[in-house]
């Protein structure tokens, strides 16, 4: 009897450690999530939050985005570019390391690729220092302009990889975040776009209302006799 009670409690005993390692373990990945923002956008009020399969319309904190940004070619060519040329960039920032990147690397290889807002598509890695210039270089899709460039991260707050930033032909973020495919990112991005065109669409509707006199609470706008 005294061996049953003793076996029992040494179970009890296992099954209490084991718990607690769960327990432990689900801890730690809480906390990695709640560092990289995901799941509190209802909670959090810096920087936009990475998201997965969701883009986030303009961020609210980090500082204003830069009106340019400069790295090296995989040549080590140093090259900028312009974010405040009038067409709009897509910046895919992108590693060699990151699994879910490798959808990305594939489909940037087709020399098709069609980019939401006809905006040019920039993949923007690490610096050479701290990336594998030889990986890069197996995954770089030739027609796409890849710049190597840890000061873009850190410019555009981004928390890893992969993650998008789509800036207008002004310099001002439009939508970002981070999605598990490309179709997923088109489709986000797209929807990023044409809501940002909304209000300027609005904003040429009442300045052709106002040019023919017609003002908001004008009886004709609800249908009424002029």
């Amino acid at each position: 009897m005294t061996a049953l009670v003793v076996a029992l409690a040494v179970a009890v005993l296992l099954l209490a450690v084991l718990v607690a390692g769960l327990l432990r373990s689900h801890a730690e990945i809480l906390k990695a999530l709640h560092e990289l923002g995901a799941g509190l956008e209802l909670d959090r009020s810096g920087p936009v939050p990475v998201t997965i399969d969701g883009v986030r319309t303009p961020r609210t904190g980090g500082g204003d985005p830069p009106g340019s940004i400069s790295g090296e070619t995989l040549d080590g060519e140093s090259v900028g570019i312009s974010l405040t040329a009038g067409t709009p960039v897509l910046l895919a920032f992108l590693s060699s390391g990151c699994t879910t990147c490798q959808a990305f690397w594939a489909a940037f290889a087709d020399p098709h690729v069609q980019v939401p807002g006809g905006a040019r598509l920039v993949v923007v890695a690490k610096s050479l220092s701290e990336e594998s210039p030889s990986a890069l270089a197996v995954r770089a899709p030739q027609h796409v302009t890849l710049l190597a460039s840890s000061a873009a991260w850190e410019a555009f707050s981004v928390p890893g990889s992969p993650y998008f930033v789509l800036v207008d032909g002004a310099g001002r973020v439009v939508g970002e975040g981070s999605a598990a495919t490309w179709p997923a990112v088109t489709t986000l991005m797209g929807q990023a776009t044409a809501d940002d065109r909304r209000p300027a669409r609005e904003q040429r509707d009442e300045q052709a209302l106002a040019a023919a006199g017609v003002h908001p609470g004008d009886p004709s706008l609800q249908g009424g006799a002029p």
